[in-house]
């Protein structure tokens, strides 16, 4: 516990870490990400705006490295808070990250999108920074456990919904009854 408590401590120099990492990412990934194929957008019709699709960009990956100041934490023997080298996807703003081995199961990658754009509605709705803090406060409340998290909570729900072929349904309103 006393490594979280640390994290806390740490709260408004990690947050403005993660806001530079996720810039810096997108920088580097958005020149060689696509628009969402014709097929995917099919298939994502319905659950999201029409705008978010056009937003949206996918950068495929060998892998998902962590931040850069993660050595620093690691140094100072506290724990990561969120391990992306564990990742398949993350999405950054406009940009989903995809990792290249999920392509070989392609419902598996459709589904992860999928996940990954619930994010982004997420992140157009609050603003990157108030997402980073507000899942930090979750994570930390949560004693790391990224699957308590209230944002993965709502967005692997949402994936199951769209996973089990449920009629479409708006993503943004879910979320916004669901953040409540």
């Amino acid at each position: 516990m006393q490594g979280i408590e640390a994290l806390e401590q740490l709260r408004p120099y990690l947050i403005e870490r993660y806001l530079e990492w996720v810039d810096e990412q997108r920088e580097i990934l958005l020149p060689q990400a696509r628009p969402l194929s014709k097929e995917e957008r099919a298939r994502f019709q319905g659950y999201f705006e029409e705008r978010i699709l056009d937003l949206v960009r996918v950068a495929t990956v060998d892998r998902i490295r962590n931040p850069e100041f993660y050595n620093e934490l690691t140094m100072s023997g506290m724990p990561i808070p969120l391990d992306f080298n564990q990742a398949v996807g993350l999405a950054l703003v406009d940009c989903i990250i995809i990792h290249k081995q999920l392509w070989t199961y392609p419902e598996s990658a459709i589904s992860t999108i999928f996940h990954e754009l619930v994010h982004v509605v997420q992140i157009d709705m609050l603003g990157i920074r108030k997402h980073i803090e507000l899942y930090a406060d979750s994570l930390m409340q949560n004693d790391l456990q990224y699957h308590s998290v209230i944002f993965e909570r709502q967005a692997y729900d949402l994936t199951a919904r769209f996973d089990r072929k449920e009629p479409p349904f708006s993503v943004s309103k879910a979320i916004k009854q669901g953040l409540r």
